[in-house]
């Protein structure tokens, strides 16, 4: 099977292969996957990051080689918006959080057989321990929009979030909230929490359908309509606009 690498700012992964299909992920720049077949100008693809499934139009991505994907092991990942054009381009591409960058040195840097310079520092000067990295990168989504499968600044839904902000710090989880629930640790009781551990939170059948970033005692950082910090208790988390809980409490991982 061929392996492709995503070359534009972001790319919807679609449940069907046409543009009218339900959009139930995205790709971020220089993100890798594995080609399982080709439909018209459509590729359902295996995302090498995670393991989802999905359709991709294939004019916004390129096929590499083998050679070419062993030599992009170790990418390296931006924590903030940028600018970069690639060699011989005319116009700069906006490029997010996120993204997967490799052989980054003073401001150069590839994805599949493509050189780019990077017009502005992708990197932010701040490096704090990683609990608190998680929190600083997650507050930088603030006000992006909620967006079904987004996973960019531009629009993102709730697991979404937390995966970016994982990957960005150099973890990778799962996609789904039903899928990163199953991972890390349980921490037993709320007062035990730490910055950066992960809060999931149920329906009346009992199945995971949210999650969020806990900031420290008594606040979370999530996607609900946009991304914002609102209260959490044990009973998970509060509006203060309705006064009333938003979100049922099931379960808080910690996954450093």
């Amino acid at each position: 099977m061929n392996t492709g690498i995503v070359n534009q700012s972001l790319v919807a992964v679609r449940r069907e292969p046409s543009e009218s299909s339900e959009m139930i992920n995205q790709l971020l720049f220089g993100e890798t996957f594995t080609i399982i077949e080709g439909y018209k100008n459509w590729l359902r693809i295996i995302s090498i990051n995670d393991t989802y499934e999905g359709w991709l139009d294939s004019k916004l991505t390129d096929t590499i080689t083998d050679e070419v994907a062993d030599s992009h092991i170790t990418p390296i990942i931006p924590n903030t918006l940028f600018s970069a054009k690639r060699d011989g381009g005319k116009y700069p591409i906006r490029l997010c959080p996120g993204s997967s960058i490799y052989g980054y040195k003073n401001g150069l840097f590839i994805a599949g057989n493509n050189s780019y310079q990077s017009i502005d520092n992708p990197f932010a000067e701040t490096k704090e321990n990683l609990n608190d990295e998680i929190v600083r990168t997650a507050k930088q989504f603030i006000n992006s929009p909620y967006l079904w499968g987004g996973r960019s600044p531009y629009g993102i839904d709730c697991s979404g979030l937390t995966q970016v902000v994982y990957k960005i710090i150099g973890l990778s989880i799962p996609r789904d909230a039903g899928q990163q629930v199953m991972i890390g640790e349980t921490v037993n009781f709320i007062n035990m929490v730490q910055p950066g551990d992960l809060a999931f939170f149920d329906n009346d059948e009992e199945i995971i359908t949210h999650v969020g970033i806990i900031i420290d005692n008594g606040r979370i950082i999530h996607s609900s309509g946009y991304v914002k910090v609102e209260s959490l208790d044990h009973q998970g988390i509060y509006n203060s606009e309705t006064q009333k809980y938003s979100h049922k409490l099931r379960v808080i991982k910690r996954i450093l």
